[in-house]
């Protein structure tokens, strides 16, 4: 017969192992279930640090975290070429499942510019997340009331009226051309003076160095209220503005939506799975109330598109900035 002072231990030991076995099991099972949290993601935001892409960038990656859908999330810059060497960046990491870059209508405005090697079709369209609606703003003082003001105006000295905006080939001259189009006059004969951002477009317009200036609202939104120095005389969104006071392009009688919408897409090769992944993983963030927070703080307006729609849109939007482009000579 065993001696049950030996048995005992052993049995007890037994036990000991199951208990270990059972717990390792356990860790195993919830570390695999929060695997999607802990998977690495890199958002990169093709332009300097303090840019739109990059606040795109870090509001996502500030909402993934604070909605603990995602913790292991790297912002990398890619500045340079309007967005092109962030694209070239993604074009060239084929496969690879985890990569988010910003997009938006720069972007596509620089692939028709810059020369560049790659094109939006190098990449995976995965979501249309934001929009920022764009103004047509001009000093306090300006004889400019309305569009029809500055329709009969610009008619008259097109080559000589200073209109003010963002870089070459940018969002905001693609913005001046299509308005100038609407009011049928010929992009490339408007005297348009580009400068760096919206600071030195605001001392343009107060020094008297142009006379109307485009861009995004939220560039000018502190300097039209109230008795601020400048008046936006139009607005590029469909209807108007909750809280802003301006009327839109289309309401005056020429026949313009814009924006300077915000998106992201992934390397290209992915497979269908792996594309579903990450549209659903930004379709999940932008119901959220971090997102929400996002938008009122940086007055983006919501303008979610899944895959399907973002690439349709995508689309269409390639095809209008080219033949902007080719209208301005660029």
């Amino acid at each position: 017969m065993r001696d049950r002072g030996v048995l005992l231990p052993v049995l007890g030991g037994v036990c000991a192992l199951a208990l270990v076995g059972t717990a390792l099991f356990d860790v195993r099972q919830s570390a695999a279930s929060g695997s999607d949290q802990q998977e690495k993601l890199l958002l990169i935001a093709p332009a300097a640090p303090g840019g739109g892409w990059d606040a795109q960038a870090r509001e996502m990656q500030n909402g993934l975290r604070e909605e603990e859908m995602r913790y292991n999330i790297e912002v990398r810059n890619a500045d340079g070429a309007g967005g092109t060497i962030g694209l070239a960046q993604t074009a060239n990491r084929e496969g690879q499942d985890n990569v988010l870059t910003m997009t938006g209508l720069g972007m596509v405005g620089a692939v028709e510019t810059t020369g560049s090697p790659y094109t939006m079709e190098d990449s995976t369209p995965i979501a249309q997340v934001a929009s920022e609606y764009l103004a047509v703003v001009v000093p306090a003082d300006s004889p400019h009331e309305n569009l029809d003001d500055l329709a009969e105006d610009w008619s008259e000295r097109a080559a000589t009226l200073p209109v003010a905006g963002g870089s070459m080939g940018g969002v905001d001259q693609i913005f001046a051309a299509r308005v100038a189009r609407s009011m049928g006059l010929e992009p490339d004969g408007i005297n348009y003076l580009p400068y760096a951002g919206g600071g030195e477009v605001l001392t343009s317009l107060l020094s008297g160095t142009s006379e109307v200036g485009f861009g995004a609202l939220g560039d000018f939104s502190d300097q039209i209220e109230d008795d601020g120095p400048l008046r936006a005389i139009a607005i590029s969104s469909p209807e108007r503005l909750e809280g802003v006071d301006v009327p839109t392009i289309s309401e005056q009688g020429y026949g313009l939506e814009m924006s300077n919408w915000r998106g992201v897409v992934a390397p290209p090769g992915l497979s269908e799975e792996e594309s579903a992944r990450l549209e659903d993983l930004v379709a999940e963030l932008v119901t959220t109330d971090t997102w929400a927070d996002a938008l009122e703080r940086n007055r983006w307006t919501d303008t979610h598109q899944d895959r399907e729609e973002f690439e349709a849109f995508l689309d269409e939007e390639i095809a209008m900035t080219r033949e902007t482009v080719e209208e301005l000579g660029l």
